[in-house]
This record gives C-alpha cells, structure tokens and sequence, in this order.
C-alpha cells in the first residue's frame, strides 16, 4: 500500500477565537474593577499631591497625562517616616498610568461589555439604556477636556456720571486665561500695533541655566530668554540682598517657594523670565519680563520697549486673551454686608450684554450666571477689597469667571438617562417577581 501524504491544516477558528478572547478581556467585569483601582489611586494620589503643588499643575500631571509617577510621602499621624534634613518624609516613587489610558480603556470596556457582549433583549433594555449614560457622561468629560476652555474677565462699574478714567476698563469683550501665558512681540506701526505671539509652552526650555532663542523673518534682531521661571516674583537689588540670578536695571527675579502643604497661591502664579535683544549691528538690550493679570482689567500696558533701527518694539508677557462674541458692561456692583460685620452676605452684578442682535441686561450672582452664545460668566470676585475688607471703593470692580464648554448640559442629560435606566431595570425586575409570586401562590 502506498501512504497517502498528509497535508497540515490551519485552524480557521485561531483568528476568531483570538478576536473573541481579546473582546472578552476588553468587556470583562475584571478589568473594570482593575480600571476602577487605578481610577481611585490616581484621584487619591492626585488629592495629596495638591497639597504641595497647584491644583493645575496636578491636573496636567496626574488626570491629563498617559504615564505618571505618583509621589507619596509616607506618614503616620503626620509623623514622617524617615525624615530627611529638611524635615521631609521619605517618599515612594509609584509608576502608574495616567487618567487618559484608563478613561479610555473604560470607555472601551463599557462599550464592548455594555453593548456588544450583552444580549440584546427586553429584559436588558434598562441595562442599555444605564450603560448609554454613562457613555455620554465619558464622552461629554472628553468633549470638555479637549474643547472647552475658560478664564476670567474684570470690569469696572460704569460711572453714573459720565466721567470715565482713561485707563479703566468699563466694558469689554476679550477675557484672561487663568492658567497659559504667552509672550506677545509689539511692533509700533503709527496708527497700530501688529502683534506676534509665541505660546509660554516653546519657552520652557529656558528653565533653570537653559536659554531659547527666537527669530522672526524680517525683523532685524534675535531675542534670547533665560531663566524662565514658572512662579516668580520680581524684586529690587538692595545692598543687602543676595542674589545669583541677574540684576537688570536694579531688579532681580526670584522664584517663589512654599512650605510643605501649602498650596501656591493665585495671586503669585506668575511667569518670569530675563530677555536679550541681540541686534544685527551689536546691538543689545536686556530686560525682565513678569507675567500678570493686566488685559483686560485695565486698560493700561508696561511692556519691556527698545528701538533697533528706529524702529519701535515691545515685549510683553502676559496671560492667553480669548475674545467673546458679545461685549459685557457692568452697569451696577451690588452688595449687602451681614448685620453688624464688613462680611458679604450677598453681592451681585448688574450686567448688560451687547452684540449685533441686541443686548441683554442680567443679574450675575452666587449660582446666577449669564448664558449666551454658548459662554457662561459666573460672578467670582469683586474689588476692592483686602482679605474680604472693602479698600478704596467706590469705585467698584466686578470679577467673572468665562467658561466655554460644548457639552455644558450632557453630564445633566447623562444623569437623567442613567436614573431612567436604572428605573426601567429596576421595574422590570419588580415586574417578573410580582408575576412569579402570583403563580407560585396559584399554584400552591
């Protein structure tokens, strides 16, 4: 007899059993709970971690970041373990993925468990509809990340009397940016001001003994930053003040430092850094530049100003401006102290918002804020006062808190799907026990 070859065979079922096993993982119960850890760490972490550093900067570091290395000083009853000779505990080091791969691996795995594995029936209905929910409560958190964005605006009360000081702000439509800033070169035109802006993010690596360089396409000179720092403060070079970073014209900068625990404070969130002008023909001016809230609360700008060729130039940093589609006026500032004390009990802003379709008059206060457009402006602050004690007014300023976000009313609307689902599971289940127990009584 002669042997009949035997022809190897593939498995044709290798290539969907490892697709169904990687879509298993991916809805499993198991990584859910896994992602839920790992959620519950960061936020826990990231928590402590604002007790040393500004919440923004633990914000990008921990919940807008794919990787991060979670710090936690170890203690007991607020005695640290193994002090080093400042008194600071020693600290573990904790590799951890940052909220971007677990917010999207749970969206993966809501959808995958949620949607595909489960089976499509009436009596799962509810489920679907719970799992829908939370879907858009995900997909509206990504929508405000990546879209949205906020700041602040200051305006003055306007003056019943006509008279307005030139270099106040009564009415506006441009607000701050509460976190970026960015460095804005002026060109003096005559009858106008070009601007350039680079973004702070380009900068950084000026930190500490770094330098960047900047040059532009038909600008006859090169600027040079250095030293950046993130939260400085400038200070005068006396004769008993020490310092080793530069002294421009009398004036140094220092970088701001808290103790543990202590967060930085908002007033002192402030950029700082040296620049130098470096002209074709050895030309050289240097100067110190420190970020700050001016534009638009005040209509008045110190920008760092040389000449290079007779021509006039000016470098300012400052906060990231965005503009509004409407302009907003504050007609009357408002407040009502409680009885006996110089602490508000209440205060508010009479507004009036104008664009091309008309305007429209509002009362801005405490869980009251103007919408339209899309924007919302919350009343935040109002001035001036020192540590809540009014100084120096009327007149009066107000502070509002602008905030753009597409998906402002879906965590609302998510929260409205969720209960409806859970209500729907909730009666369906009642439903089938009620009708058990009414045939198991029959029957009985």
């Amino acid at each position: 007899m002669t042997a009949i070859p035997t022809i190897p065979t593939t498995s044709p079922k290798r290539l969907p059993a490892l697709g169904a096993q990687i879509l298993g993982w991916l809805g499993s119960m198991k990584l859910a709970v896994w992602l839920l850890v790992a959620l519950t760490l960061l936020t826990w972490l990231g928590t402590l971690a604002q007790t040393s550093r500004s919440t923004y900067d633990v914000q990008r570091e921990y919940f807008e970041s794919w990787f991060v290395i979670a710090e936690l000083p170890l203690s007991v009853w607020n005695i640290g373990w193994f002090p080093d000779a400042q008194g600071v505990p020693w600290t573990l080091r904790i590799p951890l993925p940052g909220a971007f791969p677990v917010m999207a691996l749970l969206c993966l795995n809501l959808i995958v468990g949620g949607f595909v594995r489960i089976k499509w029936h009436r009596r799962n209905s509810g489920i679907l509809v719970t799992h829908g929910g939370i879907l858009l409560l995900l997909i509206s958190g990504f929508v405000k990340l990546n879209y949205s964005h906020s700041g602040m605006l200051g305006v003055f009360e306007w003056p019943q009397d006509g008279n307005q000081h030139p270099d106040r702000l009564y009415e506006t439509s441009r607000f701050v940016n509460s976190n970026d800033d960015e460095l804005a070169l002026l060109i003096d035109r005559g009858d106008s001001i070009e601007e350039r802006v680079i973004p702070e993010q380009q900068l950084w690596a000026a930190r500490g003994d770094g330098s960047v360089t900047l040059a532009a396409e038909g600008l006859p000179f090169q600027v040079q930053i250095r030293h950046w720092i993130d939260h400085a403060q400038a200070l005068p070079k006396g004769p008993m003040v020490k310092t080793l970073k530069p002294v421009v014209d009398g004036v140094f900068l220092r970088a701001l430092q808290w103790p543990q625990g202590e967060q930085p404070r908002s007033e002192h969130e402030f950029s700082g850094c040296y620049v130098t002008i470096l002209g074709q023909e050895q030309e050289r001016s240097e100067g110190v530049l420190l970020s700050g809230r001016l534009a638009p609360f005040d209509k008045a700008r110190y920008p760092f100003t040389f000449t290079v060729k007779g021509q006039r130039y000016g470098l300012e940093l400052r906060r990231v401006t965005r503009d509004l589609p409407f302009s907003l006026r504050l007609d009357k500032f408002q407040k009502r102290d409680h009885p006996g004390t110089l602490s508000p009990m209440d205060f508010r802003s009479f507004v009036q918002a104008t664009d091309s379709t008309g305007s429209q008059e509002a009362q801005v206060f405490m869980n009251n804020p103007l919408r339209r457009d899309g924007y919302v402006v919350y009343q935040s602050g109002w001035g001036p006062q020192v540590n809540g004690v009014p100084r120096g007014g009327p007149p009066w300023y107000s502070e509002f808190e602008v905030s753009y976000n597409p998906s402002d009313i879906w965590p609302m609307l998510a929260c409205f799907v969720i209960f409806a689902g859970l209500a729907l599971h909730f009666l369906m289940k009642l439903s089938r026990f009620l009708k058990s127990s009414t045939r198991t009584s029959l029957h009985a």
